[in-house]
């Protein structure tokens, strides 16, 4: 059985949050030379600087096994060739709304886990409401069974926040920095 390895964050030639991929894709980039490594100060690495960086400062690093010495895994690498933005349009998706409202109940705002919320419609799919970013936020059950097939000013509801389309949806917004092995993409998150 292999052990499990972290994640790792993938960053565009300015430094900016793209997304977050597992190491075996992290070493295929560094191989291909479409990325470079980055340690926690932030020092962009190639593969052959990152492997000498590996064997001398890279201790407390999650590491894999070569036949000839031991690599450590990024906690970050950044593309060697894409400067852009990530896509200003976010796909309305299940996943995505949760994300958006940081699985939080837009009715009594408490945290939840994703298995405990639910979508919920504004305006009910009953009296014409249809699944999209504007008619659409998280709750908890008790309060999306409160309010029921009823428009919250029907069920004598406040939303906490308006429904609305998001401009862009940050790939860090779902990470538990309570228990997150790598304490490095902090800094990225207070970035965006």
């Amino acid at each position: 059985m292999s052990k499990k390895h972290h994640d790792v964050l993938v960053l565009n030639r300015a430094f900016v949050p793209m997304h977050i991929i597992d190491w075996k894709d992290c070493m295929t980039h560094l191989v291909r030379e479409s990325a470079h490594a980055v340690d926690r100060e932030f020092m962009a690495y190639t593969l052959p600087d990152w492997i000498n960086f590996s064997m001398t400062n890279a201790e407390d690093y999650s590491k894999i096994k070569t036949v000839r010495y031991p690599i450590a895994i990024p906690e970050v690498i950044t593309l060697t060739r894409y400067d852009r933005l990530p896509d200003k349009e976010v796909k309305y998706s299940r996943e995505n709304l949760f994300k958006v409202y940081k699985y939080k109940c837009c009715y009594c705002g408490k945290s939840f886990k994703e298995r405990e919320l639910e979508i919920e419609h504004v305006i009910p799919k009953s009296k014409g409401g249809k699944s999209l970013w504007t008619n659409t936020v998280t709750a908890c059950r008790p309060c999306n069974q409160q309010k029921a097939n009823r428009t919250p000013e029907e069920a004598g509801m406040h939303l906490l926040v308006k429904p609305a389309k998001p401009k862009w949806l940050n790939p860090l917004t779902h990470i538990s920095w309570d228990n997150h092995p790598c304490k490095s993409w902090e800094h990225f998150i207070n970035r965006v």
